[in-house]
């Protein structure tokens, strides 16, 4: 009985030693998961600090040049957060309800599912799918313009919706000091 009585106590000792090791296991990937999305957020938001502190002067030697190459670290910036070499930078008059310019990297034409404009503005959304294309609209118009960014998915879902809402914001002011000086 007594042999029964620690065989017992050893195996029960056996299945608690399994599940603390298989709850140290759950805690440690949880933990590596949690230190690669912390380092995958800071990469991301030394990108974005990296165009707003180029932008200055790389806005000011495009002035003069072709028109919308003031846009290029932008949709540089876009393609790498993204990881995608397509992406579309799209402005639209909101009254008249059509495009007014196009920027495209890696591209040059709109997808289907985004060439109706009218679509785009009458959803009410400022960041969705359409097939394999994200969208996200500028949060705000100017005098008018919303902005959109357009770029393939490369990946299951994006969940960084509010840095691209950063950058189609930041796209929509170089239009309006873009208009404001070749006027």
């Amino acid at each position: 009985m007594l042999y029964l009585a620690k065989e017992k106590a050893l195996l029960q000792l056996i299945r608690e030693k399994l599940h603390l090791e298989k709850q140290t296991n759950i805690i440690t990937r949880d933990l590596s998961d949690s230190y690669s999305y912390i380092g995958e957020m800071n990469r991301k938001l030394d990108i974005v600090k990296e165009l707003i502190f180029v932008l200055p002067k790389t806005t000011a030697e495009s002035f003069g040049k072709k028109q919308g190459s003031v846009y290029k670290p932008l949709l540089e910036t876009v393609s790498l957060l993204a990881k995608t070499d397509r992406v579309i930078l799209g402005f639209a008059d909101v009254k008249n309800k059509e495009w007014k310019n196009f920027y495209f990297k890696g591209s040059s034409s709109v997808p289907s599912s985004c060439a109706d404009v009218k679509k785009l503005l009458e959803g009410g959304k400022f960041f969705w799918e359409e097939g394999e294309d994200v969208i996200i609209r500028s949060p705000r118009q100017a005098k008018g313009i919303a902005a959109f960014l357009i770029f393939s998915k490369t990946r299951n879902s994006i969940e960084d919706g509010e840095i691209f809402k950063i950058l189609v914001s930041e796209a929509l002011l170089l239009y309006w000091t873009e208009q404001g000086v070749t006027s």
